[in-house]
This record gives structure tokens, sequence and C-alpha cells, in this order.
């Protein structure tokens, strides 16, 4: 985005530009259903037809004037796939997703200190930081592929962590496994109190 802005620079040294990635009050999944990135899916992310969900949005706000691109189609159809695979019944119809019963929501936005409802927590299975069934059960996903960006492969080679090794778990670890990533989001004492709720679910 920064060689975006470079580009726009260069074409009017007099303009002004600002970039947002998840960094302020910006509704990006609309502004991309507008400028024809993809369709609001029935399970709230913006969908492409060449690359399916699996990306990332950015925002560059620009006071040059640029041609845009129009809507596409939405092509979910009559797929509910979605709806049908999440196991909290967090979408609750097409298009619409209740945040109170989105495991993403309790495991990665909510403060630490507030305790994750028994709803939720019988259906998080291994779900520690976030859900992603809506999107791994997307057909469209099916053209995604694997990104070549180092910074989205697993860190050491590690995709999993034992339950006991977060619990176990310093600060100063946390801040070191997790730095510049967004587990950091949730804080240790949010990826604790999410296993804590797994374990006493499980007992």
């Amino acid at each position: 985005m920064q060689e975006i802005v470079t580009v726009l620079e260069n074409m009017n040294p007099m303009s002004q530009h600002k970039i947002y990635v998840d960094t302020g009050p910006i509704s990006e999944k609309q502004w991309a259903r507008k400028a024809g990135i993809g369709w609001q899916g029935k399970n709230s992310n913006i969908i492409s037809r060449e690359i399916g969900s699996w990306f990332f949005l950015g925002v560059i706000i620009t006071t040059i004037p640029l041609e845009y691109d129009a809507p596409i189609e939405d092509y979910c159809g009559t797929c509910t796939a979605c709806l049908d695979a999440c196991p909290t019944s967090a979408i609750i119809e097409p298009y619409k997703v209740d945040a109170n019963k989105c495991i993403s929501y309790w495991t990665i936005e909510a403060k630490p200190e507030k305790e994750i409802p028994p709803d939720i927590s019988k259906h998080m299975e291994q779900w520690i930081y976030g859900c992603d069934i809506c999107q791994d059960i997307c057909p469209w996903n099916r053209f995604a592929s694997e990104s070549s960006q180092e910074e989205f492969h697993p860190r050491n080679m590690e995709t999993t962590m034992s339950f006991q090794t977060i619990l176990n778990m310093k600060q100063e670890d946390f801040s070191e496994r997790f730095r510049k990533s967004p587990v950091k989001r949730t804080k240790l004492a949010g990826l604790q109190r999410n296993v804590h709720a797994l374990i006493r679910h499980e007992e």
C-alpha cells in the first residue's frame, strides 16, 4: 500500500493520502463491495470469484480523483454452507452475523475479564483464537492459494500449542512469541481465558 501511495504522490506531488489497515473507523468491507473487489457473502466476508475470501482488506484515502469500478453480482446463490456449518448459529440469517454468538468475537475481541458463556465454549472445540469455519466451508475458497508472503507462514513451523504451554506462559514469553502478530490483540490474559473456557467444558 505504501508503494501505491508513492505512485499517487508521483502523479500529483500536492496530493494527500491516508492508509487504513484495520486501524480506524473505516467500513472496509462496504468499500470493497462498492469497488467491485468482491461481493459480501452470506457469512458477511467479502468473496472474490478468483481467490475466495482468504485475503486482507486495506484502504487508501486520497485527494486524487480516480476512476472506480462498479459492484459485482452476488454469487452465493442458494448456497447456505456457512450458515449450516456455524457451530453457534452466529450467522442468524444470510449476510447477518450476531457477534454475541460468534467464536471469533469471544476469543479475540471480548475483553479478557469477560467470561466466555457456556453456550459458546461448548462449541469451541480447539478454537482458542478466532474461528474460520464459515470460510473453510465456503465453496469459493477452493480457488484460494497459499500466500508467498513469509509473514503469513507459521512461525518456527509451529501451528499448534498445548493448553498447558499457554497456561504456563509468562508475559515476556507471550510478547516475544506473538510480537507483531494479531494474537497480541487478545492479550495473554485473554488467550488463557479462552483455554480455561475449553478446559471447563471438557470437564
